[in-house]
């Protein structure tokens, strides 16, 4: 594949990664060209496409992340991020979904991560292993554990 086909093939998904974590467009546009950077400043060679992809959505998620560092700032979670859970939920009343998002706040990172990527942001969890590079059942595992903590501290 040459540069262009691999770009249009994969921006998408890197940009997608990226907007998720830094949550604003202009961000996200440094962690993208970030990526296709690290990515084109030296020759690669991948065992196969699947190989390829998986290291484009591991080192999107660490330039996601290392911009996060490097701002300083940490991901906040804001209203407007619970939208498509109001939609899902529309039971759910405003306090709720404020109980709710303090309550993420205070869960340990780990957590915190795994919920955002499964329930907001629509992630299985096997991408959620490819992109924090933790096995399935980890995701699994840290997904129930935190919904309970997260149970426990909305309680």
């Amino acid at each position: 594949m040459n540069a262009e086909q691999i770009v249009r093939k994969y921006s998408d998904m890197v940009y997608g990664i990226a907007i998720r974590y830094v949550r604003n467009r202009i961000d996200a546009d440094d962690v993208y060209n970030d990526v296709f950077y690290r990515y084109f400043r030296r020759e690669r060679t991948f065992a196969s496409e699947e190989h390829r992809k998986n290291w484009l959505i591991r080192v999107s998620v660490n330039a996601a992340k290392d911009f996060l560092i490097k701002k300083r700032s940490d991901v906040e979670l804001r209203d407007d991020m619970f939208e498509d859970v109001r939609t899902d939920f529309s039971n759910v009343s405003r306090e709720e979904l404020m109980d709710l998002r303090d309550g993420l706040k205070k869960l340990k990172e780990e957590y915190r991560e795994i919920i955002e990527l499964y329930y907001i942001n629509g992630f299985n969890t096997k991408e959620i292993s490819v992109m924090l590079q933790k096995s399935e059942n980890t995701v699994k595992s840290q997904l129930l554990r935190g919904r309970q903590k997260l149970r426990e501290v909305i309680e």
